[in-house]
């Protein structure tokens, strides 16, 4: 390992290093920016304390644009560059990206997905030079555990200010299919009060599905606009799936007329009856079955998903 007073080790930095580092540097700059902005509250000022990052700071760290310009700030302020990168990893993962990361996807006009592959990519590259930063720094600045102190104050903050759970899919409906998505969730909802039947049963011991937790997604899709992008979360994903799944049954099945569900679908002329109930089933199946293979094929080892699978296919049981 060179030696720690010396700065021979930026000579070996590739030169199109910044380049790698742009994005990294910008979208963890303007996430400390953002963080340092709100001086009122609590961890601003506890990560100013123990840092001694300031506006100006960072403000003079965001005009880096060029591999000289980087270089030089490694030579004249490592530890200010380091706990930028630091900061910034952390508050990435909090409420207070959320305005950054919005503004970032509008200037770069991205999806969601895109922008929480862009936001990953740039943790992980901040993360592996944190690493290299450490290994060449000075061993008396201990920073080491000056990371973990950091990370204290974050992880607090999380614990009072929890994140929603990580982006899993974003998924846009066609008109009819965003149709055929409401009218599982509230075929499922209504299911509870349909009867007493093994089947109504197995569905309300489900966790996802019952109806206090189907209803803020029934909120979301009832604004939702057909071709509008929807994040899902995987918990969210998998309610989708499994109450898609239950539809499924029970239109293929005859629940809808044994347990007298008729009513809760709107009722087709008498003369369209007789014609048009196979086909009327035959496309809700369709389009369960395209949802749920497309689930199955993006996510074929994800635990949460698999389990989801096994509980649907006890389902059948009840029928």
């Amino acid at each position: 390992m060179p030696s720690t007073s010396s700065n021979d080790w930026l000579q070996t930095l590739p030169a199109d290093f910044y380049d790698q580092l742009a994005r990294c540097l910008s979208l963890h700059g303007m996430v400390c920016v953002e963080l340092l902005s709100r001086s009122q509250e609590e961890l601003p000022r506890q990560v100013a304390a123990l840092t001694d990052l300031t506006l100006a700071r960072v403000n003079e760290l965001n005009t880096i644009a060029s591999h000289e310009q980087l270089l030089l700030a490694l030579e004249e302020q490592p530890r200010a560059l380091y706990n930028l990168l630091l900061v910034g990893r952390l508050a990435l993962d909090t409420t207070l990206a959320e305005p950054v990361l919005a503004y970032v996807r509008r200037q770069m006009d991205i999806g969601i997905a895109q922008m929480q592959q862009l936001k990953t990519y740039c943790q992980e590259l901040s993360g592996a030079f944190l690493l290299t930063l450490e290994q060449h720094l000075p061993p008396a600045w201990q920073l080491g555990l000056h990371r973990l102190r950091v990370e204290e104050l974050f992880h607090a903050y999380v614990a009072k200010h929890p994140v929603m759970p990580p982006l899993a899919a974003t998924i846009r409906f066609s008109e009819a299919q965003l149709q055929m998505v409401r009218l599982a969730l509230l075929l499922v909802h209504s299911l509870p009060e349909a009867g007493d039947h093994a089947f109504l049963r197995a569905v309300a011991a489900l966790p996802s599905l019952q109806p206090t937790a189907l209803e803020p997604m029934i909120g979301r899709l009832g604004e939702l606009q057909a071709a509008e992008e929807l994040p899902l979360s995987m918990p969210e994903l998998v309610q989708l799936y499994q109450a898609m799944q239950v539809c499924g049954m029970v239109f293929v099945s005859e629940v809808l007329e044994r347990l007298g569900l008729e009513s809760l679908f709107p009722a087709r002329p008498a003369e369209e009856n007789a014609t048009a109930a196979p086909s009327h089933r035959q496309a809700v199946g369709e389009m369960v079955s395209g949802f749920t293979r497309w689930v199955q094929h993006t996510f074929p080892q994800e635990p949460a998903l698999l389990t989801a699978r096994q509980q649907v296919l006890a389902l059948a049981d009840a029928l």
